[in-house]
């Protein structure tokens, strides 16, 4: 009788660690299914125009300028002043030196304001044909 009641307690403590650590792996090993992989969404690469820049809060076009700011000094420290590669780094910083973004926010909505019929022309179109290019001339080609 002992001997049966200590073959069963056995049995039963086996059988609970098989199904504990057997069922763990069991899940674990599991892929998952196809549909649940998430798939990113596509990147908009398109450069925003009229039609963003005049439905954009202030708060917007300022994060707007500021990334491109931001972007310009970067690459400008990165470079330097004679950068080996073409670039339009070195024109823009040197145009937009001291002036402040409100002042290149304003800049882009009267430009908009004025021509109505150009809102499909790209932001930095705008920075750098009415800003840039009267300052220090268009981009020459090396």
């Amino acid at each position: 009788m002992l001997n049966s009641r200590r073959f069963a307690t056995t049995l039963l403590s086996l059988g609970l660690v098989a199904s504990l650590t057997g069922g763990s792996m069991v899940q674990a090993a599991d892929p998952a299914p196809p549909a649940a992989k998430a798939v990113p969404a596509p990147i908009d690469l398109s450069f925003p125009d009229g039609e963003d820049w005049t439905t954009a809060t202030e708060r917007e076009k300022m994060a707007y300028l500021l990334g491109i700011r931001d972007m310009a000094s970067a690459e400008y420290q990165l470079t330097g002043p004679n950068p080996k590669r073409r670039t339009l780094v070195e024109k823009l910083v040197k145009a937009l030196d001291g002036m402040a973004l409100r002042h290149i926010m304003e800049a882009i909505d009267g430009y908009y304001k004025a021509n109505p019929d150009k809102q499909k022309r790209s932001i930095f179109e705008v920075i750098w044909f009415q800003l840039v290019v009267p300052k220090v001339g268009p981009a020459k080609i090396k």
